[in-house]
C-alpha cells in the first residue's frame, strides 16, 4: 500500500490572522526561496514561502490528490477549497505562521506538489505543524525534507517543540516521524495520534 504522507493541523481550515502580538521576535523569514531538493529521477523541487497568489496552484493540488491523502490532511472528506478561502488562508501572519510550498516545472508549467506549515501555539515555544505531499511524489524523501525545513525555520524564532496530529491509519507519516525524531512522544487522543517533537533532539 502506498504511504500517505500527510500530517495535519487540528484546525486546518481556520487560522487566526494578524493577531498583533507575539512574545518572541519572529518576523517573516527571508529570503523567499529556500534550498531546492533534487529527486532521484533528476527533477528538482524548488521551495519557497507561500503567497496568496499561490491559491490556484494549491487548489489544483487538492483537486488532483487522492481521497485518502485529503482525509489524512483535513480529517474529513474534502474535494476542494474555494479560492477566496484559500487566498485568506495564505495571508501568513509572520508573528506566528510559516508556510512553504514545493514546486516543479512540468512542460513549462509550475505545479505545487507538497507543502508544510507551522502555527505558533498558545504556549509560544510550541508550534503545531502540518505536512502534505501529493500522491505522485510520496516516498521520495519530501516529507523528511519538509520536516527539516520547518525545524530550520522554527529554531531562529524561539520555537522549541513541534506537535502534530495524525490519523492512526496514516502509517506512512507515523513511520516518517519515527525515523526523523526517534525520541518523540506520542499519545492517542480519541481518534487521532498526538506527536510531540523536541527540536533539541534533532541534529543541527
Amino acid at each position: 500500500m502506498k504511504s500517505k504522507h500527510s500530517l495535519t493541523l487540528r484546525t486546518p481550515i481556520v487560522f487566526t490572522l494578524n493577531t498583533g502580538h507575539s512574545t518572541l521576535d519572529s518576523s517573516p523569514p527571508s529570503p523567499l526561496w529556500l534550498a531546492p531538493y533534487p529527486l532521484a529521477d533528476g527533477q528538482v523541487v524548488r521551495f519557497r514561502h507561500v503567497t496568496p497568489e499561490d491559491a490556484e496552484l494549491i487548489a489544483e493540488a487538492i483537486r488532483t490528490s487522492s481521497p485518502e491523502t485529503l482525509l489524512h490532511r483535513f480529517f474529513s472528506p474534502v474535494r476542494g477549497v474555494p479560492l477566496p478561502v484559500l487566498r485568506q488562508l495564505l495571508l501568513i501572519d509572520g508573528s506566528r505562521d510559516v508556510c512553504v510550498v514545493g514546486l516543479i516545472d512540468e512542460q513549462q508549467v509550475e505545479r505545487t506538489i507538497c507543502g508544510a506549515r507551522f502555527v505558533r501555539a498558545e504556549v509560544p515555544e510550541t508550534a503545531e505543524i502540518a505536512i502534505t505531499v501529493h500522491d505522485q511524489f510520496q516516498r521520495r524523501g519530501l516529507g523528511t525534507y519538509l520536516l527539516q525545513q520547518l525545524v530550520e525555520l522554527a529554531r531562529p524564532v524561539g520555537i522549541e517543540r513541534f506537535e502534530g496530529f495524525i490519523l492512526p491509519s496514516n502509517v506512512g507519516m507515523l513511520r516518517l516521524i519515527d525515523k526523523f525524531a526517534p525520541g518523540h512522544t506520542r499519545q492517542l487522543l480519541g481518534d487521532v495520534v498526538r506527536v510531540v517533537i523536541e527540536l533539541k533532539q534533532i541534529p543541527k
